[in-house]
């Protein structure tokens, strides 16, 4: 039996990018307080922050899965341009009720990725080729529903999934639940383990993580609250990180996702049918862009022709910087999360600092190309 200090060591060793990051992101926050004289983490930026990082966590949760199977999803920016031009158009020209334009908004997401899918899986066109040509075809089918003009402002029911907050007693409450539910989620998946005798991490750190886990939701819901409570938006995307991590951890349809990344030849003959798990990672990642472009459209009130350019970089480089390989097999839901938010953290800080567009440019290249140079690092020295 191994020693605990050997196992505890290789544990950490294993989670090294989930330490890195909180540590990066924590430094990034300091270093932006500093420059911005305070305002970086005054609660109204803090708020706004994490509404503007919502729609790049959003889409990185289905980017996560695409980029692990070992694909790419380069019309993710348009197609959120696209749906959110579609449903303010349902709304404002046509008149359609807005629980009816979420739908029929989600509806469109999903057929459009089944519309990615088939040409990635079943005509066997690679995806880099498929959702490049998917972006030039709904950048022009924005304009053309678009009409070239503004579409809005859609109605305040739309909107709420963008813009509204809970009140204070409720955002209390939900924080309460939700810093239990943490707890009671690692004692658990702890309690799995070692019912299958695999190895867990030693109970003092265990602790630990639980309560910096916790310090953490508390401090930013705190900095929440004391502007107008926590926004219906960041609860709907740790709905939805909730359920796409027990689908890739607990269901056989999650753990495809990583065979096909990990080495698709070994999946094909272990009898996983790869069209078919193919086709539905790029349905998914049509659903989740829907309710990307649902949330965007809702913070912002109207839709134009300029809606999700760049959006697909943006989750492209917090999936890679959460620790999703570019080569796929290994990524995580929660890293997309950090790294998406992190990489709005460097938007917001550099816009708060006045810095001119062309320097920021250069730093987020500058952090996607590191951010790819250490995933072929690490590649490298495991094989």
């Amino acid at each position: 039996m191994l020693d605990k200090g050997i196992i505890t060591r290789n544990m950490l060793k294993n989670n090294i990018t989930k330490f890195a990051l909180v540590i990066e992101m924590a430094g990034i926050f300091i270093l932006f307080q500093v420059l911005t004289s305070g305002m970086f983490l005054s609660s109204l930026n803090m708020t706004n922050l994490l509404l503007q990082g919502c729609t790049f966590s959003i889409l990185g949760i289905g980017m996560v899965w695409v980029m692990v199977s070992g694909g790419i999803d380069l019309s993710a920016g348009a197609v959120v341009g696209f749906l959110a031009n579609f449903a303010a158009t349902l709304e404002t020209k046509f008149h359609v009720g807005p629980v009816q334009t979420i739908l029929l908004t989600l509806l469109a997401g999903i057929l459009i990725g089944v519309w990615n899918g088939y040409w990635i899986a079943y005509q066997k066109i690679p995806a880099f080729i498929a959702t490049l040509a998917g972006q030039l075809i709904f950048k022009g089918m924005t304009l053309l529903v678009g009409e070239g003009m503004a579409r809005g402002p859609v109605s305040d029911t739309f909107a709420m999934l963008g813009r509204a907050f809970f009140p204070t007693g409720v955002s209390m409450i939900l924080t309460v639940t939700i810093a239990l539910l943490t707890i009671v989620f690692v004692f658990y998946n702890r309690y799995s383990k070692k019912t299958y005798g695999l190895e867990t991490l030693d109970i003092r750190l265990e602790i630990l993580r639980i309560v910096l886990i916790v310090a953490a939701m508390g401090i930013v819901s705190a900095f929440l609250i004391r502007y107008r409570g926590i926004p219906y938006a960041i609860i709907l995307l740790l709905v939805l990180a909730v359920t796409f991590t027990f689908i890739s951890k607990n269901t056989a349809f999650g753990r495809n996702i990583y065979a096909l990344g990990g080495n698709r030849d070994a999946a094909r003959l272990a009898g996983i049918n790869i069209p078919k798990n193919e086709l539905l990672i790029y349905s998914f990642m049509g659903f989740i862009t829907a309710i990307a472009s649902i949330v965007f459209l809702g913070r912002v009130g109207q839709a134009t022709a300029m809606v999700g350019q760049n959006f697909e970089f943006s989750a492209i480089t917090g999936c890679i910087v959460g620790g999703t390989s570019t080569l796929g097999g290994a990524g995580t839901v929660a890293g997309a999360i950090i790294g998406t938010m992190m990489m709005s953290s460097l938007d917001n800080g550099m816009s708060l600092m006045n810095l001119d567009a062309t320097y920021q440019y250069i730093v987020k290249g500058a952090v996607l190309l590191l951010a790819v140079c250490i995933d072929i690092s690490s590649k490298r020295s495991k094989g």
